[in-house]
């Protein structure tokens, strides 16, 4: 026996056993919460910033006075095409997006308990997007909150995503001599419109 065969089979026979996941009463949480109201406090209190609007186009309006300056922009959202200023067919590598001033992605719903938006790269061709872009901006609709991670898993059951995950505001570390630098692996800032 080689000796990568005997570490497998030492690693086969130490396996410890299935163990089904705990079954938890989600009616211990309930707080009698305002969820919309819930999300919006949580997602200020992690650095976000709150918007409200009516509609996709509403947004872009809104953006276009808030960003006057922002030269490199992109929106995933529906009719777009006026207000985007870069072609993503038209990138070979990620790095190109280096300068991104403005992204604008459609978040599927969104997590009362900590401000966390579920996206995935159904919303957005390149991956990178959301972490390489200056301002980020996701949009949900106002009915699509989940009180609280739990709920929000159990919308993803059953669901097949290539690649997806819960974003909550800007990228930020204070592990560096205590010190919060916002912005250091990512968006420097979020905003967050809630349509409807």
């Amino acid at each position: 026996m080689s000796s990568r065969d005997h570490i497998l089979s030492k690693i086969k026979a130490s396996k410890p056993n299935y163990q089904d996941l705990l079954e938890i009463d989600l009616s211990v949480f309930n707080e009698d919460l305002d969820f919309l109201e819930e999300f919006k406090r949580k997602v200020e209190i992690v650095g976000g910033k709150i918007l409200t609007s009516n509609s996709n186009s509403d947004v872009l309006k809104q953006l276009n006075d808030l960003y006057p300056n922002a030269k490199s922009k992109y929106s995933a959202l529906p009719d777009s095409n006026g207000f985007n200023t870069i072609d993503l067919n038209k990138i070979e590598k990620p790095q190109e997006l280096e300068d991104l001033d403005l992204l604008v992605l459609k978040g599927e719903f969104g997590v009362a308990e900590n401000g966390a938006i579920w996206i995935t790269d159904d919303n957005f061709p390149i991956r990178v997007l959301p972490f390489i872009t200056k301002h980020l901006v996701l949009v949900i609709d106002k009915v699509e909150i989940a009180p609280y991670m739990h709920q929000a898993y159990e919308r993803l059951k059953g669901e097949d995503y290539n690649f997806g995950l819960f974003l909550s505001g800007p990228s930020k570390t204070a592990d560096i001599e205590q010190a919060l630098v916002i912005g250091a692996q990512g968006a420097l800032s979020l905003s967050v419109f809630v349509n409807g």
